[in-house]
Order: structure tokens, then C-alpha cells, then sequence
């Protein structure tokens, strides 16, 4: 990596690391830690409402306007590159989510599936 690292160097970053937390040092980061968690939880819960607010055939649906839209722009750009970063920036930050509900409905199916006990 390049880095020059002498003797001193981890001596100050032992030491720096060596002192004990107090308590209210600790309670502070305990404090911020299930912040964090309840934040996830949250977003997490707010993004299955709205998932289930739409069925698999409408996201189904526009993932394959999607494709459509983004194979025309591909063909017909003139600047195939652009094109090319532009549709895969877009893949990566919106689409996927829809992708990522898919996938996990159908695992949710297969589970229930697997579960369901039969006669």
C-alpha cells in the first residue's frame, strides 16, 4: 500500500485504543447503536408497506418496459457508451429494488410452499 509505519506509530495507536470508555462514553455509543438499528428497522418496514402496495405483475410489468426502453436507447444512441453508463447507473440505483422484491417474494412463495402441509 505505500505505507511507512515506524515503532511510534503503533505505539500512539495502541495507547490511543488501551484507555477504557466511560460509562457514559459507553451508553452514548449504545445509544447510537440502536438508533442505527431502529433506523434500518424502520426503512426496512416502510419499504415492504410499499412493496405490497404493488403486485408482482405490475413490477413484473415495468421491468419489461424497462428493458424495452433501455435496449432501444443501447440501439439507437449515438453515443453507445454513454448509453451503455447512463441504463446501468439507472439499473443499479432504481431498478434493483424491484428486482430485490421479486426475489424476495419468490423465496417467501417457495417457503410457504414448502411449509403447507398437504393431505
Amino acid at each position: 500500500m505505500g505505507l511507512e509505519v515506524d515503532n511510534s506509530d503503533t505505539d500512539e495507536l495502541v495507547e490511543k485504543h488501551s484507555q477504557e470508555l466511560t460509562t457514559e462514553e459507553l451508553m452514548e455509543l449504545h445509544c447510537v447503536s440502536q438508533q442505527e438499528v431502529l433506523e434500518e428497522s424502520l426503512s426496512e418496514e416502510e419499504e415492504e408497506v410499499t412493496a405490497k402496495q404493488q403486485s408482482s405483475g405490475t413490477i413484473r410489468e415495468m421491468l419489461k418496459a424497462w428493458e424495452t426502453v433501455a435496449s432501444y436507447i443501447e440501439k439507437h444512441h449515438p453515443n453507445k457508451a454513454v448509453a451503455m453508463r447512463v441504463t446501468n447507473l439507472f439499473n443499479d440505483n432504481a431498478v434493483s429494488h424491484f428486482h430485490q422484491i421479486l426475489k424476495r417474494r419468490q423465496k417467501q412463495m417457495s417457503l410457504d410452499s414448502f411449509l403447507v402441509k398437504k393431505n
